[in-house]
């Protein structure tokens, strides 16, 4: 972990206004400096910096935070990566505490093994024909092969394990070596050629082999999961398309390495591909970190139409009005890297260019076979649909997305209001009674709302009431990831986003506090006026729930009492009439 002293004294060190002015044009006007917000389109600016409190804000789209904040948005950095960036900056090494050194020795040295694995495989391609003869007639130069690391495995049985002399347990740990079930311990990739697959910082984390002789084992072999990959997370060439793109527009997802390869080689830099596993939410979470536009490419078929069903309900929970979700299906028998090398760069960007936007594909599926015409049709749309819109995050997209399903459905269309969702929350009825499933809803689309704008606007909480600020430590542990942070900001109340993240208590959970600082925020009251009435009414919703459920359990241990008793009496009277039959 980074030392929360060096964040602060970073923070301290960086100037805000140099850091942002050579990515965005910024001028000066009395204390601050304005520009065009680099994070919406806007024509007239709105963009302000701060040098006197080393912030930034959008008034258009909401955006803010510091130099570290500014960095990993603009940048679409993970945030170890931003403070490595912004240290590198000002020339400072960043330190790491050391959590255990044990962890620290295993971890490090996995890294020098696939390292050293991945420098062993690329010599022994120059010397090897076979591999070589095939990768030309895949269309791969030399210089794509160096800059993807393309490499050789060697067939025989322990010819990496001799090479490295590396100890036994760690080259089972990071996955280059396998134990069989007699407890021989051999080389996992022979007589493959072997693709390095790296993270986000260009370290190597495993590897997908391919192998050169029909039939000869899978076509292709993945690394295992291992304490450094985990191939749900993971795409290949993500490393690649950021080394050779500045900014990247649009991300092409695509299924195999080759297909990575072969669309660099023909100038198509920005396809990356998941490692033999469907597309997954988090796979969308990493992608939408680095562009706004994802294009996920599939076969034509029917198993291609199915393959884009599965990956668009994994990304609906993360989309919203900024991010674009396509697909792009070929002709049947064609894959990416056929296509480009048969057709050429044009056309197969012609077919990328007329990719059908993911809801336009969800809604179309789900009105297949059914007549719209009448009402039974529209009744069982609307049923289909309802399920996918819940999936969708709190927001306009989804506010948009219900509104065509009703006018598709015949029914009159619900305009996206304005209105924030914290006051529409508050405009229930104190005298309705809502429904359990209800309250429930509203509780977590509210929790939502305010932790959102309480991560952009941190300043915030030290402007609350005490009286509010206790209630809602009060409801903390039944408030999820808006309760973690109350607590947080009850001990840090000073704390910036920056500090936040660095400080967070769980790490599973960081990834997704990240994403939620990314989430924009529709137009609603004024933040500190909704803050206020949206934590208000949130306690409320709290108090009705838990006295619901303490009713509920009331009546329980009501019902059981009365059912004990019943038994009971009928126990006694049983025993009264065996003792006078006696």
């Amino acid at each position: 972990m980074i030392p929360q002293s060096f964040i602060n004294d970073l923070l301290d060190r960086a100037d805000i206004v140099s850091v942002i002015d050579g990515r965005v044009a910024l001028k000066k006007t009395g204390k601050n400096y304005v520009g065009l917000c680099p994070f919406h389109e806007e024509k007239s600016p709105s963009f302000s910096v701060s040098p006197d409190k080393q912030f930034f804000h959008c008034f258009g789209c909401q955006e803010s935070g510091s130099a570290l904040t500014f960095l990993m948005k603009f940048e679409r950095l993970e945030f170890v990566e931003a403070v490595e960036m912004l240290a590198k900056d000002l020339g400072l090494e960043v330190p790491r505490e050391r959590q255990s050194r044990a962890r620290e020795s295993v971890d490090q040295g996995l890294y020098q093994a696939l390292e050293q694995a991945e420098g062993y495989y690329r010599r022994q391609l120059r010397s090897a024909p076979v591999a070589i003869e095939y990768l030309k007639g895949r269309g791969v130069t030399g210089p794509v092969a160096r800059d993807f690391g393309i490499g050789y495995a060697p067939d025989g049985w322990h010819n990496l394990r001799d090479a490295l002399g590396a100890d036994e347990n760690k080259l089972l740990l990071a996955g280059l070596t396998t134990k069989n079930d007699k407890g021989n311990v051999y080389d996992r990739f022979r007589d493959r050629v072997v693709f390095p697959i790296r993270d986000t910082r260009g370290r190597v984390i495993g590897f997908g082999g391919r192998t050169l002789k029909d039939g000869d084992g899978p076509k292709y072999l993945n690394s295992p999961e291992t304490p450094l990959f985990q191939k749900g997370r993971e795409l290949y060439g993500l490393y690649e398309a950021r080394k050779a793109l500045r900014s990247i527009d649009r991300l092409i997802v695509v299924e195999g390495y080759m297909d990575v390869v072969a669309l660099a080689q023909n100038g198509i830099p920005n396809a990356v591909a998941t490692l033999g596993t469907a597309t997954g939410t988090a796979h969308y979470e990493k992608l939408y970190r680095y562009s706004d536009e994802v294009i996920c490419c599939f076969d034509g078929d029917k198993a291609g139409r199915a393959a884009a069903w599965r990956a668009l309900e994994s990304a609906l929970p993360v989309l919203n009005e900024r991010r674009s979700l396509k697909f792009v299906f070929l002709p049947n028998g064609e894959d990416p890297d056929s296509m480009i090398r048969t057709h050429g760069q044009t056309v197969f960007q012609e077919h990328v260019n007329q990719a059908t936007p993911g809801l336009e594909f969800l809604l179309g599926r789900l009105k297949e076979n059914l007549d719209l015409h009448s009402l039974d049709g529209r009744a069982k749309f609307m049923g289909l649909a309802a399920p996918y819109i819940e999936k969708l995050p709190q927001g306009l997209l989804r506010d948009m997305v219900q509104a065509r399903v009703r006018e598709l459905g015949g029914l009159e269309p619900v305009q996206p209001s304005a209105v924030s969702a914290s006051t529409r929350e508050a405009r229930v009825s104190p005298a309705s009674q809502p429904s359990a499933t209800t309250n429930r809803r509203g509780i977590e689309r509210l929790q939502r709302r305010m932790l959102i704008i309480l991560l952009k606007e941190t300043q915030l909480w030290s402007l609350l009431e005490d009286g509010l600020r206790a209630k809602l430590a009060e409801h903390a542990t039944h408030l999820g990831l808006l309760g973690t942070l109350v607590d947080f900001l009850e001990q840090n109340p000073n704390a910036e986003i920056d500090k936040i993240l660095v400080g967070w208590p769980d790490e599973a959970t960081q990834g997704e506090l990240v994403n939620l600082v990314n989430q924009p925020l529709e137009p609603g009251l004024p933040r500190e006026r909704e803050l206020v009435d949206g934590l208000g009414n949130l306690c409320r919703l709290m108090d009705d729930e838990l006295r619901r459920q303490r009713q509920l359990q009331a009546r329980e241990i009501g019902a059981e009492a009365e059912l004990l008793s019943h038994l009971r009496s009928a126990e006694g009277g049983g025993h009264r009439e065996r003792t006078a039959g006696d």
